[in-house]
């Protein structure tokens, strides 16, 4: 989000431009949405009559304005005038809102701006994540060996979802496993459960690079490096249909697409009326406007980013979800994998996907996963086998405390892996731009809330809030980026940061 101030007739203006862009087809719901859910709860705070609401003929524009009440607002302003007139311009290419007409030099002011385009854009990126959601991803590694997802409800779908869940990050879910698989063992095998229980999770740390590769069936290759992404506006129930012909609507666009790859140009318009022909036969209600055809080299990134790092390429997957985020694994960087969603290829430009990489390769470096599955591993055998007077005293509050541990180590952890990125990329400003796409909403809520932001810390989560992170690779980047001990600058920052939080002062 960008602003810029405009002196004017009427005082100073304040721009503040949104950059999320809005697809077209997406334009005419998104204006309803931002009445429904913000305009119209917040009439109390506009002097009437102000609200007006305008729409191009082509339906490719929307204007809303009204007159911002200042004695109204939490905290009032003395000021004269004693509002700001707000406009909201929103297109395909994204929204800007304009604020003029008032008193630059009363209080609060610029706070005030800030927080009403705050909560347009939270608005606005709501919408465009149910939106996503919502719609239809196909994609595609094209070329000798042809791969493909396709938005199915198969049992191999499911497959993948459960390794993406277990060993893509998410520990919570590997720790619970681990408890059940104890049980297990203890009725099978009596004294024996440990040692089954210890070859287990070696077997699971040994191969996790080869099972996280099961997540996605796209695999880009040095000869087969790029990655084309089919999105399609649409909503749950236009989904159905292809819960079972997923697969088959994907080949026949495979094959339409292997007909424009030779001549040069996947994005063709020939190859989407052609995609839109396939769909609308299959029972998928769209149009050529609701289709959007990608294609990204994330095998390219990945390998540049792995030299500045002067490590081994990782083997690279990509899966088949909205959501921007990518992961890693690996027992050693010569046994690693790394995990890119399709969201991540969707919204992110090259350089914030660069750093995101970065932050992935910081974890391989550091053999991230190795640290957090040991200290998971003695969290439980240890309350189970070696200190099981405490956990008997303790009860249930004793798994309490080692979720804490081992969210604790993995907060530190990733705010190392973060440093990594800043360091080695020299990006730290970049990164930051990324995890505020990436979590936007929530940076949102962490902002105008302290009790959030100290909730956040105590997440089971190992990564730290949002807010900390993005301030962090900021403050980073103010400083030119020089970093020398990136383990004990995470470890100091961690720490600062959470008794700010818990003092009020995130």
């Amino acid at each position: 989000m960008t602003s810029e101030r405009i002196p004017g007739a009427d005082g100073t203006r304040r721009r503040i431009e949104i950059s999320e862009s809005v697809p077209a087809p997406a334009l005419k719901g998104l204006a309803k949405f931002i009445e429904t859910y913000y305009l119209t709860p917040n009439l109390h705070y506009f002097r009437p009559p102000s609200y007006q609401r305008a729409e191009s003929k082509e339906g490719d524009r929307f204007e809303f304005s009204w007159n911002l009440d200042l004695t109204k607002v939490k905290e009032p302003v003395i000021a004269s005038p004693s509002t700001i007139s707000v406009s909201l311009s929103m297109s395909s290419a994204g929204a800007t809102v304009d604020f003029s007409g008032y008193d630059p030099m009363a209080p609060r002011i610029d706070q005030i701006c800030a927080h009403v385009a705050d909560d347009i854009e939270a608005v606005i990126v709501a919408y465009l994540t149910y939106t996503k959601r919502t719609s239809l991803h196909f994609v595609f590694s094209l070329g000798k060996e042809e791969k493909m997802e396709a938005p199915s409800q198969t049992s191999t779908s499911l497959r993948r979802e459960f390794i993406k869940r277990v060993f893509a990050g998410n520990t919570v879910n590997l720790y619970l496993m681990l408890i059940v698989a104890s049980f297990v063992f203890i009725f099978l095998l009596g004294d024996n459960a440990l040692i089954a229980l210890l070859i287990v999770q070696a077997l699971a740390l040994f191969f996790s690079d080869r099972l996280v590769m099961g997540a996605g069936a796209v695999r880009p290759t040095k000869d087969q490096p790029e990655v084309t992404i089919v999105t399609v506006l649409s909503t749950p129930e236009a989904i159905r249909p292809l819960a079972t012909r997923g697969n088959q609507v994907m080949r026949q666009i495979r094959d339409e697409f292997r007909k424009t790859v030779f001549a040069g140009n996947v994005e063709a318009p020939q190859t989407k009326v052609a995609v839109h022909a396939i769909l609308v036969q299959a029972g998928v209600n769209c149009s050529l406007d609701d289709i959007e055809i990608k294609t990204r080299n994330p095998y390219a990134l990945v390998q540049a980013a792995a030299e500045r790092f002067h490590l081994p390429l990782p083997k690279i997957t990509v899966v088949n979800t909205p959501v921007d985020n990518a992961a890693a694994t690996g027992i050693s960087p010569g046994r690693s994998s790394m995990t890119i969603t399709a969201g991540a290829l969707e919204d992110l430009d090259d350089e914030e996907l660069e750093s995101v990489i970065g932050h992935e390769l910081g974890h391989i470096r550091g053999r991230d996963p190795v640290i957090l599955f040991a200290v998971t591993s003695v969290m439980y055998i240890g309350g189970l086998y070696l200190w099981l007077p405490v956990l008997l005293e303790l009860g249930l509050f004793y798994f309490v405390l080692a979720f804490g541990v081992i969210y604790l180590v993995g907060k530190f952890l990733e705010t190392r892996a973060d440093t990594a990125s800043a360091a080695v990329l020299g990006k730290p400003s970049v990164l930051a731009s990324a995890l505020t796409h990436i979590g936007f909403r929530q940076l949102y809520y962490e902002k105008y809330s302290p009790q959030v932001r100290f909730v956040d810390w105590l997440r089971f989560d190992p990564h730290p809030p949002i807010y900390f992170r993005v301030r962090r690779l900021s403050r980073i980047a103010a400083k030119g980026g020089e970093i020398k001990h990136a383990l004990l600058l995470s470890i100091r920052d961690i720490i600062s940061g959470f008794f700010g939080a818990l003092l009020g002062q995130g």
